[in-house]
């Protein structure tokens, strides 16, 4: 047996310890720690796309957007509000000579609109469709085999993915170190991931 004070091996016959002298009856035995419970990150739902992987997927996106901007601007006539900032903002043209009212509210809706239904409204609708779309992912991402899931595998829904697409504002906002943190979080999560509940996962043979 062992003595209960100083854990060394003793003659179990004997009422004290052979090497310390301790009461062996009397000396409470220390209590056993209980394992501590590892932290429950979720079930394990595949393979965690990489930051290399998701970075060519965003290129070729990006180069589609800019594409479909182009059509949007052509379309809706919005490059009136592209030369209207130009203009005002870098040679200085009065307001008067820049729009058919020659007010500055014709001339700022004119920029918000061309700059807000390009940057913002265009990129939302890719990307937030495709990635809630049976897909789950965008051309790039096709391209790449990533799909976009929430934490438990499934196929996100659109108001889950418009969250993830608004987040990274936010994760370009602080210096992209939003972005940064998909190469090294355990499961390479960006900070926008994190916020909407979202995983970027390597596609499945199956899928």
């Amino acid at each position: 047996m062992f003595c209960p004070k100083c854990g060394k091996e003793t003659d179990a016959s004997g009422k004290f310890c052979q090497w310390c002298g301790a009461d062996i009856e009397l000396v409470p035995s220390r209590p056993v720690a209980a394992p501590v419970p590892e932290e429950d990150e979720g079930p394990d739902v595949g393979v965690y796309a990489g930051l290399g992987r998701r970075l060519v997927a965003f290129i070729v996106d990006l180069i589609l957007i800019l594409l479909i901007d182009l059509v949007v601007a052509g379309a809706l006539g919005l490059f009136r509000g592209f030369q209207n900032l130009y203009f005002y903002a870098v040679q200085h043209v009065p307001v008067a000579e820049l729009t058919n009212e020659g007010t500055m509210a014709a001339l700022f809706g004119s920029i918000i609109a061309a700059y807000g239904i390009t940057l913002v409204v265009v990129p939302w609708v890719y990307y937030a469709g495709f990635e809630s779309s049976r897909s789950q992912a965008t051309p790039g991402k096709v391209l790449m085999k990533l799909v976009v899931t929430d934490l438990e595998g499934n196929k996100p829904s659109f108001a889950r993915t418009t969250l993830r697409f608004f987040w990274k504002y936010i994760s370009a906002l602080l210096i992209f170190i939003g972005f940064i943190m998909i190469a090294f979080t355990r499961k390479h999560q960006g900070l926008h991931d994190i916020l909407s509940g979202c995983l970027v996962l390597l596609q499945q043979e199956s899928q």
